[in-house]
């Protein structure tokens, strides 16, 4: 199913919200306060014959990467894809997936991990387990507004441009901090591409108001995928 959340997210557009750099640290210090939280995975609960058409759509862009790879790089950052028959669904289908992010997916628990919160002098880290080992790798600086991953800083996006995300996840009163490196510039070769992007989208979701953490992680050398990543969960 988390291949049918990124698919989501690729489609989706834009949105954002008026929020501050200063706010986000605020909420952050305020929902990691305790020595340890629970992690709960959360997925996308498609309706029956959504799941059908995803899985048709996934399953003939995996058969055809390269052409998808050449096709979806000449799409400029937020828009969605143009139809094309070589996505192996018909138009209409492909119309109701695109309108996914409006009807805004209920979520459903798939996984609870523990996560151990660290802090110290002003920084918030993490020491998870199984899916949630990727936390591990975040970090908050809450004294100089800082977020680091894997050893980056990521920006902050202001004013909150929560890209796919926030519309797909329902997120409200939600923050962005984003990366992306890559050498586009340098050649038209998808097989030779290689780019990293990070995405940290944090926020308020659904009638519990529960907080939802989501953490993309895509890295590519060369053309050859060494991380793809897109996992959510709520903090409790």
């Amino acid at each position: 199913m988390k291949k049918f959340c990124i698919l989501i997210l690729l489609l989706a557009g834009y949105s954002s919200f008026g929020q501050s750099r200063k706010e986000a640290f605020k909420f952050i210090d305020s929902i990691f306060h305790d020595s340890a939280c629970q992690f709960e995975i959360a997925e996308f609960d498609f309706p029956a014959d959504i799941r059908d058409i995803l899985l048709r759509f996934n399953n003939s862009l995996a058969a055809n990467q390269d052409w998808f790879k050449q096709y979806a790089a000449h799409v400029p950052a937020g828009q969605s894809l143009p139809y094309d028959e070589r996505f192996g669904i018909t138009r209409e289908e492909y119309g109701r997936i695109r309108n996914m992010d409006k009807v805004h997916p209920a979520l459903k628990v798939v996984d609870t991990q523990k996560i151990t919160i660290l802090r110290e002098n002003g920084k918030i880290s993490f020491k998870g387990e199984g899916d949630g080992r990727i936390l591990d790798y975040l970090e908050f600086y809450i004294d100089k507004n800082e977020l680091i991953f894997a050893g980056d800083t990521i920006p902050f996006v202001p004013g909150i441009n929560t890209s796919a995300a926030a519309t797909a996840y329902g997120l409200s009163d939600g923050y962005t901090w984003r990366s992306e490196k890559t050498d586009a510039g340098k050649t038209l070769q998808a097989g030779q591409l290689t780019a990293r992007v990070v995405e940290i989208d944090l926020g308020i979701h659904g009638p519990g108001n529960k907080p939802l953490l989501r953490i993309q992680y895509q890295d590519m050398e060369n053309g050859v995928n060494r991380a793809n990543l897109d996992l959510a969960g709520y903090i409790h």
